[in-house]
Parts: structure tokens; sequence; C-alpha cells
């Protein structure tokens, strides 16, 4: 019976699961991370910045050398917005104020690029500068995406930028319209994004300071912009597509993609993931709860892909308030399961980083790195 017993815990103990790998634990001072990478098993950074009460954010990063294990929390210059690595050495950073470059995995950073400022006679005006990210196809060609409909190339390294025509094109007020996601897979590459005008009636207040108001909000589609090239780029399909929401993640992985969707507090659930026929361009829901609200998607060939989402708190998807971080996986991209999460892991949103199924992290806003071990 002892046997049986022993052989009845064995698959729970082998099963995957999220251990907590890191913690900022300060008693003065909160941790948010707002973008994670791991180019290589071996190699992780991590950009944010501390807050203590009353003072300004101090940014940071943090970097790995050994999967994590052991991790050097580091001063930076600017507020950082995402980062992109090329391979375990080379990336680029962009923050509020310019685009920097690291050759020694984010151990060290130089400005190579200073932020457009957005004209103040438009209103309204976006913090910072546009862009808010970058994606290198090597190391001198890449593009930058932003606000008002902004999409950059460069083709020495992210030195110099000009604007892509195309993007442009399609239809969406131009001050509140914005260019959020990039993602290639080889020669194929989609920059997304969402013309979102302010509703009437949304009321002075945040949503969930004033959820009555906010749940009886008639639901009204907003306009996806769409950028899409098979060429690396050399060539752009530009189109609009009314949907409803607003695209927080794309991944791509041959001639599938995942691309993530989040709502308002009107809407039954707070997200919704779409399956992407790339050859076709239909698009099939294969994900919404409405207590799970997804911040992140990570898609591996397989296919084998990984839904990063928190519990709401509360009956508004949009209260500020961290929940418990629940991810999901799927070898299918229709049917989902959950994984083990630590109990302790808590956040308002979180973000996956890895460099292929094996070898996985995710960052919460709460200052915690979880590993999967497997």
């Amino acid at each position: 019976m002892r046997w049986l017993l022993f052989l009845a815990v064995i698959p729970a103990l082998a099963a995957p699961r999220w251990t907590v790998q890191y913690f900022y634990d300060d008693p003065r001072a909160e941790l948010t991370i707002a973008d994670l990478v791991f180019p290589a098993a071996q190699r992780g950074i991590a950009v944010g910045w501390t807050m203590e009460r009353g003072h300004k954010p101090k940014p940071v990063s943090l970097v790995t050398s050994d999967e994590g294990a052991h991790w050097t929390l580091n001063p930076l210059m600017d507020l950082p917005r995402s980062l992109f690595f090329l391979n375990e050495s080379t990336g680029w950073m962009v923050t509020e104020e310019g685009l920097w470059f690291t050759e020694e995995s984010g151990r060290s950073w130089r400005k190579i690029w200073e932020q457009t400022k957005p004209d103040k006679k438009l209103q309204p005006v976006p913090p910072g500068g546009l862009i808010l990210r970058v994606w290198f196809l090597d190391a001198q060609h890449g593009y930058a995406a932003g606000y008002r409909k902004t999409v950059l190339e460069t083709f020495d390294g992210g030195h110099t930028w000009k604007p892509v025509a195309d993007a442009a094109k399609p239809n969406g007020t131009l001050v509140y319209s914005a260019y959020t996601q990039i993602a290639f897979d080889g020669p194929r590459g989609l920059i997304i994004g969402t013309s979102l005008p302010p509703r009437r009636g949304a009321g002075p207040m945040p949503s969930w300071i004033e959820p009555d108001r906010a749940t009886k909000q008639r639901k009204v589609p907003s306009e996806t912009l769409l950028l899409e090239t098979v060429d690396g780029g050399a060539h752009w399909t530009a189109s609009n597509i009314p949907l409803f929401g607003s695209v927080d993640a794309v991944r791509l992985a041959g001639t599938e993609g995942l691309d993530l969707f989040s709502y308002g507090p009107s809407f039954e659930w707070p997200s919704e993931v779409y399956k992407l026929d790339l050859n076709s361009s239909d698009a099939v829901s294969v994900f919404r709860e409405t207590n799970r609200k997804v911040t992140d998607i990570a898609l591996f060939a397989g296919p084998q892909a990984y839904l990063a989402a928190v519990e709401p708190t509360g009956t508004l998807n949009t209260v500020p308030i961290p929940g418990a971080v629940k991810i999901l996986t799927s070898t299918n991209l229709t049917d989902w399961e959950e994984m083990t999460v630590d109990y302790r892991a808590q956040a308002t949103t979180l973000c996956l980083a890895g460099p292929d199924a094996s070898h996985l992290w995710a960052a919460t806003d709460t200052g915690m790195i979880l590993h999967l071990v497997k």
C-alpha cells in the first residue's frame, strides 16, 4: 500500500511548476518590472523602477548570468519601456528619453538615439517620447513603433531612423492611435496597434473608482491598425480591422501566431487570445475566461504556448489591485491547462520570456521573477 501511495505522488512532484526565483524585498520601496528578456537560458535581463513613498521612481535593471540563480540590481539613467535582444549579448532598451544599446548582456548601456518629443500643440500629449518598442532583424536593420501611428526603420543599428510611409495609411485619428506591438518570424512580420478615441460619458474618474458607470458603458469597437510584410519589410500591406479592445501582445511561430486583446470593464471577460493562421489571415478565439486576465503570451514551434494571467480581485477587471498569478499552457493552441504556480505570486500584470519552451521565466509588476521548473 505504501508503494502505491508513493507512485501516486510521483506525477504531482514531477509536473512542471513555476517557482519564485527572485523577489525584491525592501520595506522602504517597491519594484515594478516593466519588461524581461532571456535571449539565452543562462542570461536574463529585467528592467523597471523602484519607488519609495513620496519619491520619484528610480530606474533599475536586474541581470543574471546563471539562469536566474543570482540577480544583480543596477541603476539605469532613464525610465525603461521595453527591451529587445538579438542574441545573448546584443540588445536595445527603449526608455522615455531615448534608445540605449548594450554589447554586454545588459551589464552596461550607452544611449545611441534621443526620443522624439511629442508636439505639445497636439492633445493629448503622451508621456515621454513617441517610441514604445523596437525589433531588429539583424544588428543593423530594425523597426520601432509607438504613439501617433509612428513606425520607423533603421539600417545602422538604431542611430538614425526614417518613417515607414505605409504606417499612416490605416484609418484612425492620429493623436488617439498607436502601434504597440512588433513580431517577426523570419521575413514575415506584423506591426499592430489600436486607434481608440475617448468615449462619451466615460466620466472624469478611473473605471475602478466608478464601477457602476464603467460596467454600464456601451461596448464600442476600436480600430485595430495592421501592417504586414512577408519580405522582411521591403513591402508592407496596411489595413484596418474593427475589433473590440486593444492589442497587448503578438507572437509568431511559422505559419501560426497568437495575439492578445484586453478589454474594458464593461466586458464579461477581461481579455481574449486569438489564434492566427498567417497563410489565410483567419483569426479564431482560443481563450477567454471571466476570472483570468491574460497579460502576456509566449509561443514556440511545435506548437507550445503559454499564457500569463492574473485572477482579478473583484468584479471589475480593471481594479489595480494585485491578484493571484495564473499560467496556462497548450500544445494545440486550443485546449489550455493551468500549471502549478507558487501561491505567493501576486501581480496586476506580468510578462513571459525565454529562448525556448523548456526555459521560461515570468516577471511581475510586483517585483517577482518566476522560473518554470520541469
